[in-house]
């Protein structure tokens, strides 16, 4: 509380300083419950400049903090308030990171974020659904579920805008056990409606 009321970010250079020398522990600081309010504070009440190791250091864990609760802020921060250089090395590492992340609820709400956010390219949001697909396990469990199946349809709408037809082509091997799960039907009609209009 104490923290929250320093809103002069001269006042909080000697926490910046504080977090700045945890090192690899960093990241553990931005996955706690509370430490993450202070790590939150800092990053929106200092000029980025003041910043700019703590930023550069979770950069290098982006796709750790995307799958955990309290670690996303961080995400969510650079997604609003990042350079496009930063964000381009954030869609990076979620790329890199993809099939672990869509294993988290966390890191798919994470994902729903990243693939309907305005400033990253049609072209990145593309490379982070090709590399959700690489695990079909992990696409047919989202596609089952019920935050899951959502994100699914976004994948297949950003795709299928390229003619790119790999995540269509995977869980269409599992159409009848789409079509049977509440979350999954949904999913089936879409894959039914693809192959429609694509058919003779």
């Amino acid at each position: 509380k104490i923290i929250s009321t320093m809103q002069q970010p001269e006042s909080l250079q000697f926490i910046v300083d504080a977090i700045s020398q945890q090192g690899s522990s960093l990241v553990e600081v931005a996955k706690h419950k509370y430490a993450s309010r202070i790590v939150r504070h800092l990053l929106t009440t200092c000029p980025a400049d003041q910043v700019s190791e703590i930023i550069e250091s979770l950069l290098e864990v982006a796709g750790t903090l995307a799958c955990h609760l309290f670690g996303r802020f961080f995400v969510d921060h650079l997604l609003e308030r990042g350079t496009q250089q930063q964000r381009y090395r954030l869609v990076r590492s979620i790329e890199q990171n993809a099939v672990r992340i869509c294993r988290t609820s966390a890191g798919r709400s994470m994902l729903e974020s990243l693939l309907t956010h305005k400033a990253i390219e049609d072209e990145d949001k593309a490379w982070m659904c090709r590399a959700c697909a690489q695990d079909p396990t992990v696409l047919l469990s989202m596609a089952l579920g019920k935050r899951g199946h959502a994100i699914v349809l976004v994948m297949l709408d950003i795709l299928e805008a390229l003619r790119d037809e790999r995540i269509h082509m995977s869980l269409a091997q599992h159409f009848d056990l789409l079509r049977a799960s509440e979350f999954g039907c949904v999913v089936a009609r879409r894959l039914d409606t693809v192959g429609a209009e694509s058919g003779p």
